[in-house]
């Protein structure tokens, strides 16, 4: 079925609002929540969408794959180069209408999420039998279509830690001009200063257009409570409590697809083709002077190989890059044995030393209502001003940076998120109903994330078969080593301190609950440190920002991966520019520094192929 409402014909894109939904008593309304979003055409953006090919050529310059963050950043910069003809590759379909809404329920465990899970842990995520999961983007845009759109760069300790392990040319000094060539942040002057912040890159950058008063007086709490608050944690206060800039534009989401990959819609040497899983990278030659000479995929239930006559680009992602290389051949022989695949190239850090950011929430209520902010008159608001509740994440677009007593601090290792007062699905849409019509007075729920930002644990990624459309295996080894549970444990005590704050008890009365946490309760006396360390383990949540699965290193580094300039050892036409190639996690959301990653690779091909830099 297609449409022109908007002046052009497309189809109808799946899948629908309503899969965020759990239970018949939101379909009516949903429904037609997913109806209007989808005709107005400001937000659904049809007339921008690619186009895409359903038969490739024969063969390309480049071929990009994974549409993700990294991937959709590379590929549209590739775009600019006239001469050059280059193919996006994606797994999955175009990015739904209804995530443009940032308030909305994010699209995981539905048809653009690869929903994987780790195999079983030891020592966390208990309360679902030690099985972690880990939401992926599958869709044109990736993870960037439902994740939490929070701008966090990281702080020049984290790159100096990349220096120190030899990546000489990726300090802060060395990034924070990528950084800038991305960014169009609005807020330059009024929020954010021109010496840290871009104005001109398509990858728009601002705080959302609500927020929640709550948000504002955590602000206030954080000061009683003796730390900063900060305008711009990406700029020299990077320590402190504030509600984050994101990555949205006129009140709707931006995806790294339709900031980067869109603008190039019409360009004649752009194709790009989705639902085309990638199975092998191909690669000729010996020794450690191999070269990728092109990619083979499946689209329809067709096998296509096409050839690339400069490079091949991996953007799949810190899980599937080092699943498409060990599919390909490359990676430790004894790996490649055990699922019956013949080395093509000996890489020993292919899938070692994955880390995730992994978090704890402590949970309270405040004296308000729950109620739903989805109706009527909030939808009106937004779909003529792009303003109101739906125009943000709630109480998820507040964060905080600082350091424990195990770090210095200009090193901060924790950072708290937080959730409430965000749009949960609505039954009805007449304003002020209770969020649960049988518990009409039932109070709001706040929640505080409490991450360790500098996790020790590592875990790995490798193959569960031979069959590339099978999972990888994934092993995360949360909690292995025991300071990360201790670091945790010590943002808890922030946050209670937080809550304790003169304005947060005087005026929202925030009330902990207190839950069993399986048998922690029964073990351990509430609120024990030993309470709270069982607790963390029962009730783990990983953050998804999984790194570092192929990193960048001196070739002598076992885990290493690609050098600094992004090529793969002993393949230089094959790079990475994904967050896999990450060294050590940043403190913060990894988004922003995927960008900057691929950013880079684009600048180093310009250079090695005598293209001028747009950096």
């Amino acid at each position: 079925m297609s449409f022109q409402a908007c002046g052009c014909e497309t189809s109808w894109v799946n899948p629908s609002i309503t899969v965020t939904c759990s239970g018949n008593q939101y379909v009516v309304f949903m429904t037609l929540v997913d109806m209007l979003i989808r005709y107005a055409c400001k937000i659904s953006d049809p007339c921008g969408r690619i186009i895409p090919k359903t038969q490739p050529a024969a063969q390309y310059d480049f071929i990009v794959i994974g549409a993700g963050s990294g991937g959709s950043t590379i590929a549209g910069r590739l775009a600019e180069v006239n001469e050059w003809n280059t193919l996006l590759l994606e797994a999955g379909m175009d990015e739904p209408p209804a995530t443009q809404i940032p308030a909305v329920p994010a699209f995981t465990n539905t048809l653009i999420d690869w929903n994987f899970t780790t195999q079983q842990e030891s020592g966390a995520c208990l309360s679902s039998n030690g099985i972690c999961s880990w939401p992926r983007g599958k869709v044109l845009g990736g993870s960037s279509v439902f994740n939490g759109m929070m701008y966090m760069r990281g702080t020049p300790a984290d790159y100096q830690r990349w220096v120190d392990a030899g990546n000489t040319e990726w300090s802060y000094d060395d990034l924070l001009p990528v950084f800038k060539a991305s960014e169009g942040n609005r807020q330059v002057g009024s929020l954010v200063d021109e010496k840290y912040h871009g104005t001109k890159g398509p990858f728009t950058i601002q705080q959302f257009n609500s927020h929640p008063k709550l948000a504002e007086d955590i602000l206030i709490a954080a000061n009683q409570s003796g730390w900063p608050v900060s305008n711009d944690l990406n700029g020299d206060q990077f320590v402190g409590f504030a509600i984050a800039q994101t990555n949205n534009r006129d009140g709707a989401r931006l995806s790294l697809a339709k900031a980067f990959v869109r603008p190039h819609k019409n360009n004649d040497n752009f194709d790009v083709m989705i639902n085309s899983t990638v199975t092998k990278i191909l690669i000729e030659g010996d020794g450690d002077n191999k070269r990728a000479y092109g990619v083979e995929f499946v689209y329809n239930g067709t096998t296509y190989t096409v050839n690339a006559t400069k490079e091949v680009i991996l953007a799949a992602g810190a899980v599937q890059t080092p699943q498409i290389l060990l599919l390909s051949g490359i990676g430790p022989k004894e790996e490649l044995d055990a699922v019956n695949i013949e080395q093509v190239h000996n890489l020993t850090g292919v899938g070692k030393g994955i880390k995730n950011h992994v978090s704890f929430s402590i949970v309270g209520t405040i004296n308000e209502t729950d109620v739903v902010d989805l109706n009527d008159e909030s939808l009106a608001q937004y779909l003529s001003k792009g303003t109101g509740p739906l125009s943000g994440t709630g109480m998820s677009q507040l964060t905080a940076r600082i350091p424990s007593n195990y770090t210095s601090p200009d090193d901060p290792d924790i950072q708290l998120f937080f959730s409430g007062m965000s749009n949960t699905c609505a039954y009805s849409g007449l304003p002020g109903l209770p969020t649960d019509p049988e518990d009409p007075s039932a109070l709001r729920v706040l929640s505080i994330a409490c991450v360790n930002l500098h996790p020790k644990s590592s875990g790995q990624i490798s193959l569960l078969s031979n069959n590339p459309l099978d999972p990888p295996k994934i092993v995360a080894n949360y909690f292995n080593h025991s300071d990360d549970i201790k670091v945790v444990l010590a943002g808890v005590r922030i946050a209670q301190k937080l809550m304790q704050s003169k304005i947060m008890q005087e005026k929202y009365n925030f009330t902990l609950q207190q839950y069993d946490y399986g048998n922690c309760s029964s073990l351990y006396e509430f609120d024990t440190d030993d309470f709270w360390e069982c607790a963390i383990r029962y009730d783990t949540y990983p953050e998804n920002h999984q790194s570092a699965s192929c990193k960048i290193a001196p070739q002598s580094n076992e885990e290493a991966c690609v050098n600094q300039r992004l090529q793969v050892y002993g393949i230089s036409n094959l790079r990475i520019t994904d967050a896999s190639v990450i060294y050590t996690p940043t403190s913060g959301n990894i988004q922003a520094i995927i960008v900057a990653i691929a950013e880079r690779a684009s600048q180093f091909i310009r250079e090695d192929y005598g293209i001028d830099s747009q950096i």
